[in-house]
């Protein structure tokens, strides 16, 4: 008997981190469960949901449990917070141990417009040569574009603008909107625990020689002080200059060698940038993007 393999349904994991959510878990999971039943009518692929709640100290947990009567999703439960990196990698040993093709990550944060998934779901099935499909907030103006905080934004188009001197041509380093081919993501033996994972996967990527790809998406921009209710000691909330110092070292030490430009010279770019722009919107920001990248390419030439 021939098995046509082409007609082999694609097993897709919805992998969605979660610490202290519990003012956005129940309007997500709305969007969740439409999802999950609009893809129990496909034929080509079997979508699985798995929460990681990552040592929640609020409602999280008990809201989930509540929302879990009719088995929408799978839970993980750490006791203790354990990292944003830590989760996704965790999620990531998952799908290997059940076999799944597919991984798509998804923030619980109310940041990642649901809708999306499709989106990246249709992607899947196309079947692409690719191994990470990475959404990107700052690829198309014809999504719909919320202003951003500026350091978040400046801190990212520096060390993006890093990462494309390497040899990359991206424009949005960390997007947590990704679909990740399973059995290459767990071959790149990822170690980060926090937030900088994104760049571990990028740079361990290309030295695997990966095809990535980036597709524009839309996001949410919440808000700070609800943000930071929940996340006062976290580090993405430090000054910019801080991060990108922390950053320029993690991609030293993956690369193995200095970067041309002292970090206090990255520093200043952000600096520049931070006391110069009263604001960064839709019609501003490719332009200040671009001339970050232009900065950055200059120095490391």
């Amino acid at each position: 008997m021939v098995i046509d393999i082409s007609e082999k349904i694609i097993d897709i994991l919805l992998l969605i981190p979660c610490f202290n959510e519990e003012e956005n878990i129940e309007h997500i999971l709305e969007h969740l469960r439409c999802v999950k039943q609009n893809s129990q009518r496909s034929s080509e692929f079997n979508l699985k949901i798995l929460i990681i709640n990552d040592g929640s100290t609020d409602g999280t947990m008990q809201i989930l449990d509540k929302n879990n009567h009719d088995s929408l999703f799978s839970i993980v439960n750490f006791k203790e917070n354990k990292g944003y990196g830590y989760t996704l990698i965790r999620g990531f040993k998952y799908a290997k141990e059940m076999k799944f093709s597919w991984i798509i990550s998804f923030d619980m944060d109310g940041q990642h417009e649901p809708n999306y998934l499709y989106k990246f779901i249709d992607l899947i099935l196309e079947k692409p040569t690719d191994q990470i499909i990475s959404g990107s907030r700052y690829k198309n103006l014809e999504h719909s574009w919320q202003k951003p905080w500026k350091d978040r934004f400046l801190v990212n188009a520096i060390i993006t603008g890093i990462l494309n001197t390497l040899g990359f041509s991206i424009t949005d380093a960390f997007c947590g909107l990704k679909a990740y081919e399973c059995n290459a993501i767990n071959d790149l033996d990822l170690e980060i625990n926090g937030y900088e994972i994104p760049i571990e996967i990028w740079i361990k990527s290309m030295k695997k020689g990966y095809k990535i790809v980036e597709k524009g998406v839309p996001v949410i921009y919440k808000d700070r002080d609800a943000i930071l209710k929940n996340a006062k000691d976290s580090f993405l909330f430090k000054k910019g200059e801080e991060r990108i110092e922390r950053y320029i070292q993690l991609i030293e030490s993956l690369v193995n060698t200095p970067l041309k430009t002292n970090i206090n010279v990255f520093k200043s770019i952000f600096s520049d940038y931070f006391n110069g722009v009263d604001d960064i919107n839709k019609y501003n920001f490719k332009k200040i993007q671009e001339s970050i990248f232009t900065q950055i390419k200059e120095l490391e030439t």
